[in-house]
Order: structure tokens, then C-alpha cells, then sequence
């Protein structure tokens, strides 16, 4: 008998000085000990989303000009392999590929490859690691779907190529070359894992699924993308995924008979359960505290009236601090009507002095502002779309639609509309749901045939989150400043806004007959 483990990351977002449960250097102590905790060979492997998606990966990005110090804290751990996420394509090229470049781990990628010759843009697709006799085949993928969030200059010159696909082909050169064979997907699931239904519009983002059901001879299916905590074995595959910010960690092991899997069994790690890494906090405490003191800067104020912390109601009620963020989309397009999402709950702590990281935590995203030109009723069929995020339960009270929150919460693909009056039933079927569309500004009906313009997020107007009304060819205009240092120009006092008239004028919802939102 042999025995092998794989430790996993994926997801962890630049989260080093912390996020909702830990920060990255209990998520590295917790890496060293469980290895030291091995009397057989150990790999591990980071899934990606390892450069964006933090206050203090923002902090790197806007003021420090460089993600070298994630290559380094990486190379630190000592990973043994790297998968690509979608979010290293936020920041362009340049940022992505220096970063690349430093890091010590081979990266594992099969299906972003060059348009000219064909080949992988970086790394390779698979590896063949050899350890105790055995040999392990490793396969690198990311979901293909980047290219419908993305500005096209970030991925100038590549080719997304289904993962699906290439990760079949590649399973089937592989399987009879090694002893255990590993896919590490940075993507998700598309259909339940017990009977294979469909959790979510078929549109190939996640592709675990199809991956489960139609890829021969996967001893371990290693995903992330969607922040789920998953360890089961499905079929004959151990199939795992730990979440976002290095919250968990898995733990694979793989028990080898005559160099054949015999058993597999995993286990999710939570790393708010380990002790900071004291040495590689030393070593990379010159960037943490210089990062910690910038976001800890007070930059401005916001006189924001704090009408409820709910962030449910917020979003179904209206809030000022979104008001906010679409009054300031509007002056940066010049558009008619603005639509953003609230993200998360950090929003009630946006007001009074406000700090780069209380700013940060409230909009977390990198997010240029595009103005889209847009037929009245492609306008309606855009808002239709985004009241299926909302459905009336039992007792006729407002509440979000199950398939917002499962399997992954996309809280973030409900838009909230300024400049819109939106007269809306619940009672109606989707798609039949607005019962009046007012152009606050005029008093008038939006009419079907008529242009207007409407101010959005760069990932809304590329078509993130399936609004297949909007996609980058028709992005009239695209700023090039992004909402997060919009926002802080606005707490700063050098970009203007009325206050008064946003603490006054945030609700555009109006619900016939008049709801009340649950606050479960």
C-alpha cells in the first residue's frame, strides 16, 4: 500500500490582512502543519483568484503599481502547483504577467491558449509529478466564460477554449500514462451533485458537473470559482472545494494499491482553527504594514443618512449609500439612468469619516463605469430579468429566489436603478412583472422603440451575470476611472455630489400592492 495526500486552496483573494473568519497567514500555518502532519509525499496546489478581490489587494494594485508580493508570499508556502482564476484577469496584462513570472510553482493551463500558435498564453497544461513510484497526472483549467466579464484589451491575444472539451482530451492522453489522475478546475457546478439537476442556467461558466458525468478515470476533482464548501465522492471521484479568503483548506488523501486508487477520503480544514504563521508574517511584514496603514487612512466623509443596516431591505427598500453609487455612475457617463448592485453588508458602516478600507470592504471591485445606449424595450426586458431575483413567499411577503442563493449567492446580479421609477407586481409571472416604467427625470412612460442611455458597471455591461441585453460591443463609452476611486474622489469632496438630494431621493421601487420585505 502507498499513500499520497494533495492540500488545496483556491479563491483566496489577496485576503492577507484578513477576512470574514481569518487572513492568509493562519491559511499558511495551517498548510505547514497539516503537511508536517503526513508521513507519506504531499502536493499542494492553489486553485487561483490569488491577486484581486481584497481591500489589500487593492491597496497593491492602485498604490503599490505591483503584484509581486503575491508571487512571494506564494512561493513562501510553497506550492507545488498553480492554477490561473478569472480574477487575474482583472488588472490587464502587464500586472498578471509580472506576477506570473515570479512565481516558482509550475502553473497548470490547458484551455487559455495563444489565438496565433495554439499553445498555452502561460504554463503548461498538465504535469506528470512522480513521487514514491507513483505517478500523478495533473490537469490545469479555468472556466472558459472570462471573456463575458472582461474588457478585451486583459485577454488581447488569447483563446478561451471549453474546458470541458480540452480537459476530456487531456484526461484521455493522461489516464493511461499515470496512477491517479487530478483535475484542478477553477470553475464549479452547473447541476446538484446527488441527481445531476440543474442549479443554474446551462451557459458552460461551471462545467464540474459534465466533467463528473462524461470523463472517464477522475480519481479527485479539485474546483473553487464558486466559494462552495464541498467534500464528497461522486461516482467513483473525490470531488472537493474550499471556499473563498483561505477559509478552508482540503486535505485529500489517496490510499494506492499495486498503484491503484483503493480509497480516498478528504477533509475541509478550517483555518481559523491555526495560529497565525509567525516567520512568514515577519518576512512579509514590511508590505502588511505599510498596506494596513494605508487602509487604515481616513480619506474623507459621507454624510450618508443610515435609513437601516438590513441589507435585504436595502436592496429591496432602496438605500442612499446605492443612491450614491448610481448618482456617481451617472456624472462619470452622463447617462439618462444608472444601475449598480449592492455587493455585500459592509454598506451601513459607509457613513461619517470613512477610511480607504471601510471604502474598500463596501466596493471591493475593480469596475469601470460604461455607458450603454439601449431600446425602451430591451430597457424592460432588462429590469424583468432582474426581478427574478425577487419572489413572494407563503405569506405574500418579498424574499430572495432560491436559485440567488443556491449554489453560490449571486446577490450581486439584482441591479437597483436610479433615474427609473419602476412600478413592479410580484404576483405576475416573470418576465410580466412591471406595471410602469417612468422617467423620473421627464414624467414620462419609457416607450418601446425609443433610445435611452444607462450608466453600468463594466462587468454588468460586458454581460456578467447572464444579461444577455448587454454585451462589450455595444458599450457606447467606457470611463476610465473605476467606481471604487470614484467613490473616493466623492468622500474626498473633489467629485461633487448633492447629499441632501441623494439622502432624500433613493427609493425608485414601487411595489403594487405595497409589500412589506421579509428581514430573514
Amino acid at each position: 500500500m502507498k499513500t499520497i495526500s494533495i492540500l488545496m486552496t483556491s479563491d483566496t483573494h489577496g485576503y492577507w490582512l484578513g477576512g470574514e473568519t481569518n487572513n492568509l497567514l493562519q491559511t499558511a500555518q495551517g498548510l505547514k502543519q497539516l503537511k508536517l502532519t503526513k508521513d507519506h509525499p504531499t502536493l499542494m496546489i492553489d486553485l487561483g483568484d490569488f491577486i484581486q478581490g481584497s481591500s489589500f489587494a487593492t491597496y497593491m494594485y492602485k498604490i503599490q503599481g505591483s503584484g509581486q508580493f503575491f508571487a512571494k508570499a506564494m512561493n513562501a508556502i510553497g506550492y507545488d502547483y498553480q492554477i490561473i482564476g478569472n480574477h487575474e484577469f482583472n488588472y490587464g496584462a502587464d500586472y498578471r504577467q509580472a506576477v506570473f513570472a515570479d512565481l516558482k510553482a509550475p502553473i497548470l493551463n490547458s484551455n487559455m491558449v495563444n489565438t496565433s500558435d495554439g499553445q498555452p498564453f502561460v504554463g503548461q497544461p498538465y504535469a506528470i509529478h512522480e513521487i514514491d513510484g507513483i505517478k500523478i497526472g495533473i490537469i490545469g483549467a479555468t472556466t472558459h466564460y472570462i471573456p463575458n466579464w472582461e474588457l478585451p484589451e486583459h485577454y488581447q491575444g488569447i483563446t478561451f477554449k471549453d474546458a470541458f472539451q480540452t480537459v476530456k482530451e487531456y484526461a484521455e492522453l493522461l489516464r493511461p500514462q499515470v496512477d491517479v489522475l487530478i483535475v484542478a478546475y477553477h470553475g464549479g457546478f452547473e447541476s446538484d451533485l446527488t441527481d445531476f439537476s440543474p442549479l443554474e442556467r446551462h451557459t458552460g461558466e461551471n462545467q464540474g458537473a459534465r466533467m463528473l458525468q462524461e470523463i472517464e478515470g477522475i480519481d479527485l476533482l479539485l474546483t473553487g470559482h464558486q466559494h462552495r464548501h464541498i467534500n464528497q465522492k461522486v461516482g467513483n471521484t473525490w470531488v472537493v472545494q474550499a471556499g473563498y479568503g483561505g477559509e478552508y483548506i482540503a486535505d485529500i488523501t489517496l490510499t494506492l494499491d499495486d498503484d491503484h486508487p483503493v480509497d480516498t477520503v478528504g477533509q475541509l480544514h478550517a483555518t481559523a482553527d491555526f495560529p497565525e504563521d509567525a516567520s512568514l508574517k515577519a518576512y512579509l511584514a514590511a508590505d502588511l504594514d505599510a498596506g494596513n496603514s494605508w487602509l487604515q487612512t481616513v480619506i474623507g466623509h459621507a454624510p450618508l443618512k443610515p435609513v437601516t443596516s438590513n441589507t435585504f431591505e436595502a436592496r429591496v427598500g432602496g438605500h442612499p449609500f446605492i443612491e450614491m453609487l448610481n448618482q456617481i455612475q451617472l456624472i462619470e457617463t452622463g447617462a439618462q439612468f444608472s444601475a449598480i448592485a449592492l455587493i455585500n453588508d459592509n454598506f451601513a458602516a459607509f457613513t461619517g469619516d470613512i477610511t480607504n478600507e471601510t471604502l474598500l470592504l463596501s466596493y471591493p471591485y475593480y469596475n469601470r463605469i460604461a455607458r450603454v445606449n439601449i431600446t425602451g424595450n430591451a430597457l424592460r426586458e432588462v429590469i424583468e430579468y432582474d426581478l427574478e431575483y425577487l419572489v413572494l413567499n407563503e405569506h405574500d411577503l418579498i424574499t430572495v429566489n432560491p436559485k440567488y442563493i443556491e449554489p453560490k449567492p449571486r446577490h450581486y446580479n439584482f441591479d437597483i436603478y436610479s433615474g427609473l421609477q419602476v412600478t413592479v407586481d410580484l404576483r405576475q409571472a416573470f418576465g410580466q412583472r412591471i406595471v410602469a416604467l417612468v422617467d423620473e427625470a421627464t414624467g414620462n412612460d419609457i416607450v418601446d422603440g425609443d433610445m435611452y442611455s444607462i450608466a453600468l458597471s463594466q462587468y454588468r455591461a460586458a454581460g456578467g451575470g447572464d444579461f444577455k441585453q448587454f454585451n462589450v460591443d455595444k458599450i457606447a463609452y467606457l470611463s476610465d476611472n473605476d467606481v471604487a476611486s470614484l467613490l473616493g474622489d466623492a468622500v474626498a469632496g473633489t467629485l461633487a455630489l448633492n447629499w441632501e438630494a441623494i439622502n432624500a431621493n433613493y427609493q425608485h421601487w414601487v411595489y403594487q400592492p405595497p409589500f412589506k420585505p421579509t428581514l430573514d
